[in-house]
């Protein structure tokens, strides 16, 4: 039975031991798709120790901090406890290196309550060495949440799906982002997402002139060729202060996305996948299949004076191009393949 003295904080922490304990259980059964929002819920849900996963093991420290409860054991649930918050703390300087975790901060949030609520020794040492503990805890817990907090909120698209096969960082005043954005004028609607990159101040006004062209349903490139043919340096008089800090407070988060690719200039284009393009052999080296000579062809595109971007993997080489001019980025369709997938397959690479 519980033991009287102080029994309500070992009640509290039986709770909170129960919570966790039925947590880490839920996790370690329920599907990954409604366990995974953010990276690192994805880096670590197949983590395992000794062949079983992390999670388990999760469910077996709570079931036991719950039984030192039931039983009254105040010191050794202490200890245990502090235990616990040691071996979490350990985890969250991992996830602050790699990637945060949604999931593993709930347990980490119901440990650290956990240790709250038990009561301890009060020997003074005891104490300043638990304090210390608990202030790394949450030092490493806070910063964890900035990061979770900086993921989900995401990054701007001026157009284009998130789950774009190919996203490009642009600002209006680079020259070489403009060139590459008349490159993949001609791409499939689906496969680019065009994110906005502010250098300075006369960046802001272009991108907001250029998103209100693009919701009158003018395309990216034809949007950028208004702003640079006729600048404006004057603020729009549309535009409301609120309106200028959200906008601001969405080319901030881009650019910080692109700062955490290790980027220092612009463009910046990521591509998941490999586009099968209209030219060349396959990435398993063999030739392309027979198809009508207007299937194979790449459609026109706008000539550029910037220079081409290689994709690994394909061992053909792109039409020549007159002297004195660089080849064009390849021609996108909206036929991407991730391990032989396409973007509308839902199949998974092994």
């Amino acid at each position: 039975m519980l033991a009287s003295n102080r029994s309500a904080s070992i009640w509290g922490g039986f709770m909170l031991a129960a919570l966790g304990a039925a947590f880490c259980t839920w996790a370690a059964i329920a599907p990954s798709e409604s366990l995974c929002v953010s990276t690192g819920c994805s880096l670590y849900s197949n983590l395992t120790i000794w062949g079983l996963p992390l999670w388990w093991y999760g469910t077996g420290a709570f079931s036991l901090l719950a039984l030192f409860c039931i039983f009254g054991k105040q010191g050794a649930a202490r200890g245990f406890v502090w235990l616990m918050l040691a071996a979490d703390t350990a985890l969250l300087a991992l996830m602050a290196l790699t990637a945060p975790c949604a999931a593993c901060l709930v347990v980490a949030a119901l440990i650290a309550g956990a240790f709250v609520v038990i009561p301890g020794e009060p020997r003074r040492d005891r104490q300043q060495g638990i304090s210390i503990l608990l202030l790394a805890w949450g030092g490493l817990f806070f910063a964890n949440g900035v990061a979770l907090t900086t993921e989900r909120m995401g990054a701007w698209n001026l157009q284009g799906p998130d789950n774009a096969p190919v996203t490009l960082y642009f600002s209006p005043s680079c020259p070489a982002c403009r060139q590459a954005i008349a490159a993949l004028a001609g791409a499939a609607p689906d496969t680019v997402a065009y994110r906005p990159v502010a250098e300075n101040d006369d960046d802001i006004l272009s991108i907001a002139r250029m998103r209100r062209s693009v919701e009158q349903g003018v395309s990216v490139a034809d949007a950028l060729r208004q702003v640079v043919d006729a600048p404006n340096t004057a603020p729009d008089p549309a535009m409301s202060l609120f309106e200028q800090a959200r906008l601001r407070w969405k080319l901030l988060r881009n650019k910080t996305r692109v700062l955490s690719t290790g980027a220092d200039r612009l463009p910046v284009m990521l591509m998941a996948g490999m586009p099968r393009l209209p030219f060349g052999h396959g990435v398993d080296g063999a030739a392309p299949a027979s198809a009508p000579a207007s299937a194979q062809a790449p459609r026109p595109v706008a000539p550029q004076q910037g220079p081409s971007t290689p994709v690994q993997g394909q061992t053909g080489k792109p039409a020549p191009v007159p002297a004195g001019q660089d080849a064009v980025l390849p021609f996108l369709t909206n036929d991407f393949a991730g391990c032989g997938q396409t973007p509308a397959s839902n199949a998974t690479c092994n």
